[in-house]
């Protein structure tokens, strides 16, 4: 396939000299004169390792060009990818000025030609960007209709530098945010010989997932080198302990804790992370990071309070009241704290959790929901037929099914989904999703 690159930088170079590899033809279009020199002489403008080779068997086989014209750089390719940097602006904002220029150029070039290549945005932006910016701008440029005339997706990078050979012949997965069916099929027939998992995504989903990793990442390193100093104050290796930690594949490095929902609870979570930030005061260390978990608990808290109570409801049913199913454990339970605010502001609950018996409770847990709703027994009901009358439902735990949800809706309840019941009509206008 005849491939054009628009950036001759780390991602462009990496990818141009991976696609020669697999048999491609790649013409780089750049405008700093002295990348196109080095490409066009088989010379890579960067360093990481195997690229310099990959370029130069490319160029001999006559399969590499590269051009500051980005008409004479798109003539006959059968798709562009646009691997253009994105910067930070002054204020922290992105600046999009330069993959703007880059799509109107392709768009530019498709008018004047009968080329109709697939483009691919590889570069970095703010979900968004592909359908709400950049697509006007190619159809302004182009004169044509993107998903009609011309096919546009965002295709995410996930290479590290150092290692970014190995990272795009097996990459942990293979994004495609398309807002058109089947825009990304011509981009995922390159891809037939790798291994790995496929997702067809909404562009906005897409550039969502990047920042997503690189956001996780910055999240780990910090969290590493955070318990890395209260591990030294204490005269403990940190090494050995994150040996430990990261062999645990099951719970600690696994999708577990990951899935969006609401706040977390417990016997364990609140009380330790506390109990960790209240010893590294004591040894004077500041961990912002973990400090400001428990700030973050909190506002999730309140955010759902303030969201319910803006619906103005008089009768509340809540499935759930533990801190998790399948337990009676109401121990810093968020649910329970929910239900305290709501009889707070004189909203009337009912409470469905049939794992929470009052007369089997002991004791911490049982002082611990006493404290928190001192008539708790008045608020459970023993059955979900009893929240019918309620006007507003939230459901806390995943123990019911989708049937009974879309009851509720279809009835004229509003529906506050906390834990991700499937088989929910989402599009329902009474029925409102945590995260989604």
């Amino acid at each position: 396939m005849k491939i054009t690159i628009f950036g001759a930088g780390y991602v462009g170079i990496v990818s141009a000299a991976c696609l020669l590899r697999d048999g491609h033809e790649v013409t780089a279009v750049e405008p700093v004169e002295s990348k196109v020199a080095d490409i066009n002489r088989g010379r890579t403008p960067i360093t990481e390792p195997q690229v310099a080779d990959m370029l130069a068997a490319g160029h001999q086989d006559g399969r590499l060009h590269a051009t500051d014209d980005p008409v004479v750089g798109m003539a006959g390719a059968e798709m562009v990818w646009i691997c253009v940097g994105t910067p930070s602006q002054a204020d922290g904002g992105i600046d999009l000025s330069i993959v703007e220029t880059a799509i109107r150029q392709i768009g530019e070039a498709i008018r004047s030609s009968d080329d109709r290549p697939l483009v691919v945005v590889r570069s970095t932006v703010l979900p968004g960007t592909t359908a709400g910016r950049l697509a006007p701008i190619l159809e302004q440029a182009s004169d044509l209709r993107v998903g009609e005339d011309v096919a546009l997706v965002f295709h995410p990078e996930f290479l590290r530098e150092g290692t970014a050979v190995a990272d795009f012949d097996a990459p942990p997965k293979i994004v495609i945010g398309e807002d058109h069916q089947g825009a990304g099929d011509r981009l995922l027939s390159i891809y037939e010989a790798y291994d790995a998992p496929r997702f067809r995504v909404r562009s906005g989903e897409a550039e969502m997932v990047k920042y997503c990793d690189n956001l996780f990442h910055a999240v780990k390193i910090t969290f590493a080198n955070e318990v890395g100093s209260m591990a030294k104050a204490l005269g403990i290796d940190a090494r050995r302990v994150a040996d430990v930690f990261c062999a645990d594949t099951k719970l600690n490095i696994s999708p577990r804790y990951l899935r969006p929902g609401f706040a977390y609870g417990g016997s364990c979570l609140p009380k330790d992370t506390r109990a960790i930030i209240r010893k590294a005061s004591v040894l004077s260390l500041r961990l912002p990071m973990l400090e400001g978990l428990p700030t973050s608990n909190s506002h999730q808290i309140e955010s759902l309070v303030l969201r319910l109570l803006s619906h103005t409801p008089r009768t509340v049913g809540m499935v759930g009241l533990a801190f998790k199913p399948d337990t009676d454990d109401m121990r810093e339970s968020p649910y329970v704290t929910v239900a305290k605010r709501l009889i707070g502001e004189g909203v009337t609950l009912r409470i469905y959790d049939p794992g929470v018996e009052p007369e089997r409770l002991l004791g911490s847990n049982k002082q611990a929901v006493q404290a928190a709703l001192r008539h708790m027994e008045t608020l459970l009901v023993s059955s979900l037929d009893e929240l019918d009358d309620c006007d507003l439902i939230v459901v806390n735990h995943r123990t019911i099914d989708g049937a009974t949800v879309n009851a509720w809706l279809a009835a004229g309840k509003r529906v506050v989904d906390l834990a991700g019941v499937d088989d929910v009509d989402v599009t329902h206008p009474l029925y409102d999703g945590i995260a989604w």
